[in-house]
């Protein structure tokens, strides 16, 4: 009798084990279209179903390498267990690639949320500050290469710099909101640019202000301001887009 009960729980353990890679060793076309949706993404799930007690965590997409077993940023997956978020909806990238049929194992197509992935507030801060840093500086880069010799040089560096900075807030707002709050918000940061060139143009018609340096560098200031206002606009928009969907 206890052998028998030995030999059952053997058996089941077997088959859970085989069950939990599924699908570790997968075909070249089922690869090829699992490669060529991750590389769409830049947050994956590790979330083993099927498994007691698991824990969801995230895989930050750097680095993608075609193989056999798929891996990303060294760490081989097994598809089955990998999800990714599409319209609010966790989707698993086994099925959706055709390596596993639908509830399959009792794994499902979707799922409407994974266990409590941890995030904190600061950390959220923290990484939304980052990479407001990382965007500003290739916008810098981008416009390193204009000459700077006038103020009216330094002027369209600034400009375009800040023209770069807004284009990443559209961004931001695209992934966050809703069609009709985009167009909204992207009125709003338009009228908070042109206020705040106007602000210090109405400032330095009155010339009072400009302390005989009107005319020269200190025209550069209006649009340094701007691009203070559109990093924080835009490192608050980050800071809302980690807190839904990670990022």
């Amino acid at each position: 009798m206890k052998k028998s009960v030995l030999l059952v729980a053997l058996l089941w353990i077997y088959a859970f084990n085989a069950r939990a890679d599924v699908c570790f060793d997968v075909s070249k076309d089922i690869a090829d279209k699992a490669v060529e949706i991750i590389k769409t993404q830049k947050v994956l799930y590790d979330y083993c179903s099927i498994c007691p007690d698991a824990q969801a965590k995230e895989i930050k997409v750097k680095d993608i390498e075609n193989s056999n077993p798929i891996k990303v940023n060294g760490k081989s997956l097994d598809l089955a267990h990998i999800y990714y978020k599409e319209n609010n909806k966790y989707i698993d990238l086994g099925i959706k690639v055709g390596c596993i049929k639908n509830e399959q194992y009792n794994i499902s197509a979707e799922l409407n949320e994974l266990p409590e992935i941890h995030h904190t507030i600061e950390g959220d801060k923290t990484l939304a500050k980052s990479l407001v840093q990382k965007i500003y500086e290739n916008c810098f880069v981008s416009a390193e290469k204009l000459p700077d010799q006038t103020t009216n040089d330094m002027i369209e560096k600034n400009v375009k710099i800040n023209d770069c900075l807004n284009t990443a807030i559209n961004q931001e707002i695209q992934k966050g909101f809703n069609a009709e709050q985009q167009v909204k918000m992207r009125q709003y940061v338009e009228q908070l640019r042109k206020a705040s060139i106007g602000f210090y143009y109405g400032m330095y018609t009155e010339n009072k202000y400009c302390e005989g340096s009107c005319g020269t560098i200190t025209n550069i200031i209006p649009y340094s301001d701007e691009g203070k206002m559109l990093s924080e606009i835009l490192e608050r928009l980050l800071y809302l887009n980690i807190a839904k969907n990670g990022y």
